[in-house]
């Protein structure tokens, strides 16, 4: 007899899952712990984002009235995010690549010589994307993410200013 959804307790279902990937080796730089921030309010609906130890962050997607409720709708489309996540298709292999990068020149009316050019938009995407060839697209997502505050906060200008490579 299989239990509803809603009372699995899914705060806990996510803490464990990303406790288990840290103990099947997954590298989680700051460790298993899975954050929750609440929107400041005193009334509903109230709103809860949760943020994974990769840095992947999602919020609470229905109308939450209570704390908790929020807390809950939060961990549920974060669960789900993570467990989609491990689906072996969710990797990004040759042929996502190809795919992708072609997806991209045609959308910008790119030509290859620029994705073959690291220092060209799709060149930099096709780079970014061979270089974690065997990662989940999650781990991606948690990378682009990363690059794009690099890129907000002027970090990336003052890197290539003073040379840095691309890696």
């Amino acid at each position: 007899h299989s239990l509803p959804v809603s009372s699995v307790n899914v705060v806990e279902a996510l803490q464990e899952f990303w406790q288990m990937k840290q103990s099947r080796g997954a590298d989680l730089k700051n460790g298993a712990l899975v954050v929750y921030e609440m929107v400041p309010s005193t009334s509903p609906p109230y709103v809860c984002y949760v943020t994974l130890p990769g840095g992947s962050c999602f919020g609470s997607f229905q109308f939450c009235p209570t704390k908790a409720e929020a807390r809950r709708s939060a961990a549920k489309i974060a669960l789900m995010n993570s467990v989609f996540n491990e689906h072996p298709s969710r990797r990004i292999t040759d042929e996502f690549i190809e795919k992708s990068v072609s997806e991209a020149l045609a959308s910008f009316n790119g030509n290859q010589e620029e994705a073959d050019n690291p220092s060209t938009g799709i060149g930099a995407f096709r780079f970014m994307l061979e270089s974690n060839k065997g990662k989940s697209m999650l781990e991606f997502q948690e990378l682009m993410t990363v690059f794009q505050l690099l890129h907000w906060n002027g970090s990336l200008k003052a890197m290539r200013e003073r040379q840095c490579s691309r890696q």
